[in-house]
């Protein structure tokens, strides 16, 4: 099948070497556009490291010297003659050819899987006696170049590069690009990541790194971390001006702040009728924020949590609140030590409305949202940009208030929504409870460190649910497990 020339290579006495000019630069991220500091990067085919900054940046900028081994040929090609392919191969690679025909099945194929440095000749005629038209890919290593195969009388044939590397119908063949290196960047906290790139010069390559499932990324700091506490200095009611109105908040700050540990910001939206009172306060079911902060307290996770005020009839409405939320977000990153890889916001009904209207623009800046009871109208929603974002939703089977489908829209199409957006698996039916028990289903094959979550149960439009012999409420248990993931 393969035919080793040995009589081809170029035999030279010790190294050859050639210079070669690197000119590689980039950023370092998060999937939220944070740099990431300490970052490793490496140049796998020339074996240079270098480390990102606290700005995520690395950079490769110089001049080396490229040594390959005398007995080999001095660069990896592919040529044609006669109906022959002859691969040269610098070093050991997989070599393969395969007969396809125009609407791109595969009709046969040979390979080498490891073939050692040198050349290489392959036959074609030799090797499928062909009486239509064919394409015939010849792959060595990461290269692949196509060919039109045409049969003519006496058995002769014309064998020439094609121009048409996609096919319309079967398995399509998409034109490929030759690769020259590896970048790989690898960081505590985060899955290493390969790309490839096609040039070494003047080359501006950005990786972003998902978290890892095994280990958390480290805290990203606001610029308010090391400053002392100015004009939020305490937790309670404070006043911001926003979109031209004066807004209210309330906030909870750790009683012992430390102003160089950054913390996690949980934002608390209230229901229609409720008030940030009610959120921040103990004797209201959305008291206790949502009753994460005993959670959290008793983890030893101490967080800051903020109750912003809706509008003067105890809603949400336009705009002018996610506005309002920007700005609030924008102030803390600048007055208190914030986490800005762990921001997330929670609500139940018009605020689980509110908070789903945030996921769908803000996911950028909320690591991840629990939504208790939302819906998909009845309230402004941005342009979704279809960004992942941690989702954790919250649906009774019988509420009639935010129903599960109200006629192709309600709390199963915000949480189909993230499923999709997310990439996980939309399975043809949702899990939904039919006991007294609540169900709670994590969808698979999301992108990493986006994960979906929801929880059905048997009852009405409430955030309060708990199983049979059980004094727990569930829903406040799962959001806080949900929310320390990240």
């Amino acid at each position: 099948m393969y035919q080793r020339v040995v009589c081809c290579l170029a035999v030279l006495v010790g190294l050859t070497v050639n210079a070669q000019t690197i000119n590689l630069g980039g950023v370092v991220s998060t999937m939220t556009d944070q740099p990431i500091a300490n970052a490793i990067v490496t140049l796998v085919g020339l074996g240079m490291k270098d480390t990102t900054g606290t700005d995520g940046k690395y950079s490769f900028a110089r001049t080396v010297a490229v040594r390959l081994p005398a007995i080999v040929p001095q660069t990896e090609e592919l040529s044609m003659n006669n109906g022959v392919l002859q691969f040269s191969l610098i070093t050991s690679s997989p070599v393969k050819v395969e007969f396809f025909d125009v609407s791109g099945n595969l009709l046969k194929k040979k390979e080498l899987k490891c073939a050692a440095a040198g050349t290489y000749c392959f036959d074609i005629a030799k090797n499928y006696l062909a009486t239509n038209l064919l394409v015939v890919r010849a792959s060595f290593g990461k290269k692949a170049v196509l060919f039109h195969y045409i049969p003519q009388n006496s058995g002769r044939f014309s064998l020439y590069p094609s121009g048409a590397n996609a096919f319309p119908n079967g398995g399509g063949l998409a034109k490929m690009t030759a690769l020259l290196d590896t970048l790989k960047a690898a960081a505590t906290g985060f899955q290493t990541k390969a790309v490839t790139i096609t040039s070494y010069e003047n080359q501006q390559q950005n990786i972003s790194l998902d978290s890892s499932n095994n280990a958390k990324n480290p805290p990203g700091p606001s610029v308010g971390c090391g400053k002392t506490l100015g004009s939020i200095n305490k937790s309670g009611t404070y006043t911001i001006t926003s979109s031209g109105m004066n807004r209210t908040y309330i906030i909870d700050i750790p009683p012992n702040y430390d102003k160089n540990k950054p913390y996690r910001l949980i934002f608390g939206m209230h229901c229609m009728g409720g008030s940030a009172a009610k959120v921040a306060g103990t004797s209201d079911e959305t008291g206790n924020f949502y009753h994460l902060k005993p959670l959290a307290n008793a983890d030893n996770t101490p967080c800051i949590f903020v109750a912003p005020q809706g509008n003067s009839d105890g809603t949400w409405n336009g705009d002018v609140d996610h506005k309002f939320f920007s700005d609030m977000l924008n102030l803390f990153k600048d007055t208190l030590c914030i986490d800005t890889t762990r921001v997330f916001s929670c609500g139940f009904s018009f605020g689980a409305m509110f908070t789903y209207s945030l996921s769908l623009e803000f996911q950028k800046v909320l690591r991840a949202v629990a939504c208790y009871a939302p819906a998909n109208y009845n309230i402004w929603l941005p342009t979704n940009t279809h960004l992942p974002i941690g989702y954790y939703q919250t649906t009774g089977t019988s509420d009639g208030m935010c129903p599960w489908d109200n006629g192709g829209r309600g709390g199963k199409y915000c949480l189909q929504g993230h499923i999709q957006d997310n990439g996980c698996t939309l399975p043809s039916t949702i899990p939904l409870a039919t006991g007294n028990k609540h169900v709670s289903t994590e969808f698979s094959g999301c992108k990493d460190g986006y994960p979906v979550k929801f929880g059905s149960f048997q009852g009405g439009h409430t955030l309060s649910s708990s199983d049979p012999g059980s004094n727990t409420n569930w829903i406040p248990v799962e959001t806080w497990e949900f929310f320390k993931r990240f």
